[in-house]
């Protein structure tokens, strides 16, 4: 995707003009790695180290996970549950809210030669990108039978970089750092290609945001069309209902405040 701009087939979608939030808050840090959100607005902040810390909406910190394998993806999506995968270990560590007791699992072989991401789903299925034919699999983590697999085509890109899996409303998203987030159905068919240069991607009801350079895109799933949100550089972007949290340069969180406007651009025929 080009920034400000997306077309497909026979229209020209034009995004809404950017509004600018209200910065209300920073917290500072050190040797941040990534970020996550659950269903309620909280900021899940991952760190070199492996702990991770669970923050408000406005910056008060809710619990502490001070250190551990550095986990691959995390995914509190399924609130009250959180979901950590470590790729190194090939293991599953599903914590509470609190960030304690965790369950501990590991990838059945049966399942992938080499699971590079791992993912859940809303049916408390499991979504796997195996490394070993880039293929991504939907398997069931209690008989390891898989229920779908699909071949990734990584022609012309590269040597892709894949960092984030998701499933969200029955669609599967799948994030290449350098050529942007490849949108699948549940069956397996690419559906979209959202070419964009982006460090992670979330989801604001129908939309899909994800941050470029000083603007938060968001990318209406049905509609096609963009609104654009500008704020500060930085590395990670989350948007709730309530707030936008920005991570610049690893070592800061800048919390601002977020009404969503709705885009009432229509698609413009060529």
């Amino acid at each position: 995707m080009v920034a400000g701009f997306f077309c497909t087939g026979a229209m020209f979608l034009t995004p809404a003009i950017a509004q600018v939030p209200k910065k209300i808050k920073e917290l500072s840090f050190k040797n941040i790695e990534n970020v996550s959100v659950d269903r309620l607005g909280n900021l899940f902040i991952v760190f070199k180290n492996g702990g991770i810390k669970k923050y408000d909406a406005n910056g008060k910190e809710l619990a502490v996970l001070k250190k551990g394998d550095l986990p691959t993806l995390i995914e509190p999506w399924y609130h009250p549950k959180i979901f950590v995968y470590n790729r190194l270990t090939q293991q599953i560590m599903i914590y509470d809210h609190n960030l304690q007791f965790p369950q501990i699992g590991k990838i059945d072989p049966a399942i992938a030669v080499n699971p590079f991401l791992v993912c859940p789903t809303n049916d408390n299925k499991l979504l796997v990108l195996d490394e070993a034919d880039w293929s991504i699999k939907k398997a069931n983590p209690s008989t390891s039978k898989v229920l779908l697999e699909f071949n990734i085509d990584t022609l012309g890109m590269g040597k892709p970089v894949f960092s984030y899996l998701r499933e969200y409303q029955n669609l599967i998203f799948l994030l290449d750092k350098y050529s942007g987030i490849f949108i699948f159905n549940n069956l397996g068919k690419k559906i979209n290609h959202v070419k964009c240069t982006t460090q992670n991607f979330g989801f604001y009801g129908e939309e899909l945001f994800y941050l470029v350079d000083d603007r938060v895109i968001f990318y209406d799933l049905y509609s096609e069309r963009t609104r654009e949100v500008k704020i500060e550089p930085g590395k990670f972007v989350i948007a709730t209902d309530e707030r936008i949290f920005l991570i610049k340069n690893n070592d800061r969180v800048v919390i601002y405040e977020f009404l969503a406007e709705v885009s009432d651009e229509k698609p413009r025929e060529k």
